[in-house]
């Protein structure tokens, strides 16, 4: 995360310069991290949906249903994954939602 967030123009800033290994950020760049992460997948709705932790397998077919079953197949400009990838990842998501993405579309693979 560090180094897509820092490759993205947002980085940790310590509060102690002279000892960059103290763990302590400051409360600015926190924040600023914290936001880009709520917000770096805006652009990728889907993938977005299948990071959520809360993600259920009812939205991954109402996704699919009114995007098509080939926005299974975009990749996210971040990390390089499919949906399939994210959601695969995603230790909240439900066993048939991820049977449910990979059957929509086996290119997704």
């Amino acid at each position: 995360v560090y180094q897509i967030a820092e490759a993205s123009g947002v980085a940790y800033v310590n509060e102690y310069e002279e000892d960059e290994d103290d763990g302590r950020a400051t409360v600015e760049s926190n924040r600023r991290v914290n936001e880009w992460l709520i917000h770096h997948m805006d652009e990728a709705p889907f993938h977005k949906l299948c990071y959520d932790s809360s993600v259920t397998t009812k939205q991954i077919s109402d996704y699919l249903h009114e995007h098509g079953n080939d926005s299974a197949l975009a990749i996210d400009t971040i990390h390089g994954m499919t949906p399939l990838h994210i959601l695969s990842m995603n230790h909240h998501a439900p066993p048939d939602a991820i049977a449910a993405l990979f059957n929509s579309n086996i290119q997704t693979v």
